[in-house]
């Protein structure tokens, strides 16, 4: 029997539901920006886990001071949710910092060059293609040339 009412165990299952909504929106932010962010959300990982792992000792027990104190750790955490759900947001809408930009933009200058030389050189590699990779045996006789050899028996007549 619980001797705790659901709403304690409704309150740490929402509790762990919006750690884990919280974890995506601070992980989209991403690295620097979010770094302290981060291990903000460590941090209330870990006084989720021993909430949850307080809520079940107490199971089948009815303590009073006991409950007080679980709504005490929940109250906490929702409020440094918030906290943590403040400064993401914060951070979501602020414009990227230079690092991301130069990223960005030297991913795109990878890209156009790439294209530009996929286009200049008309679809082949600049090195050429090996012979001896990604065909099989019709396209190398068909492409290079290769004839098979008659094998020569053991008396050397050649068939």
């Amino acid at each position: 029997m619980n001797a705790y009412p659901d709403s304690v165990a409704e309150k740490i299952a929402y509790v762990e539901a919006r750690l884990k909504v919280l974890e995506y929106r601070v992980r989209r932010i991403g690295r620097p920006a979010g770094n302290r962010l981060i291990e903000r959300l460590e941090a209330l990982k870990v006084e989720d886990r021993a909430l949850r792992r307080n809520f079940t000792e107490a199971q089948g027990k009815s303590d009073p001071e006991r409950l007080a104190r679980l709504e005490a750790l929940i109250h906490h955490i929702e409020r440094e949710e918030l906290s943590v759900e403040h400064e993401a947001a914060f951070l979501a809408d602020s414009p990227p910092s230079m690092v991301t930009t130069a990223a960005e933009t030297g991913a795109r200058v990878a890209s156009v060059l790439a294209k530009g030389l996929h286009k200049a050189l008309h679809g082949h590699h600049p090195f050429g293609t090996s012979i001896f990779v990604n065909h099989t045996h019709d396209n190398l006789v068909r492409y290079h040339g290769l004839r098979e050899e008659p094998e020569e028996s053991a008396d050397g007549s050649g068939s």
